[in-house]
């Protein structure tokens, strides 16, 4: 299962055939909103409001792939992790808007799915991912909200 410690995070979760061998589910990050500490109960209410309302109001999204990279600095505090990048879609750019205001990470958004540590990847990439739910991470808690099916209003 996902471990983040204290990390607080509202995540793009695949569809099951992109489970890691070790059972780890790779996630893209719409946004990092930092450590529990550094947020309020209230506040951490309001983006698990969020992320059920961004379940609620869009189906599952296909994002074509990029290219596989490396990113972090192979620190303690940065591990070198394998990513897929994507290009960025209409609907990948709604999504992180809704969330922005949470934004507690040093970096730009950069679309990208989390793998695992380098060299974790194996095989050829495939042309799209399909994300079919959205994670909220509280630290080691996690709730785990289905994107609605198409056709439904």
């Amino acid at each position: 299962m996902l471990q983040f410690n204290d990390k607080v995070m509202v995540a793009l979760l695949p569809g099951p055939n992109m489970v890691r061998a070790d059972g780890e589910l790779p996630h893209l990050t719409l946004v990092y909103a930092g450590s529990q500490d550094a947020n309020t109960h209230m506040s951490l209410d309001g983006l698990s409001k969020m992320a059920l309302s961004l379940a609620l109001q869009n189906a599952p999204i296909n994002l074509p792939v990029l290219t596989k990279d490396v990113f972090g600095e192979g620190t303690d505090d940065s591990p070198k992790v394998d990513v897929i990048r994507f290009h960025t879609t209409l609907g990948l750019i709604r999504m992180r808007e809704a969330v922005q205001s949470w934004n507690a990470s040093k970096h730009p958004f950069v679309p990208h799915m989390t793998i695992g540590p380098e060299g974790s990847w194996q095989g050829d990439l495939p042309f799209s991912v399909t994300f079919d739910r959205v994670g909220f991470f509280n630290g080691d808690q996690h709730q785990e909200f289905r994107m609605k099916t198409r056709g439904i209003d």
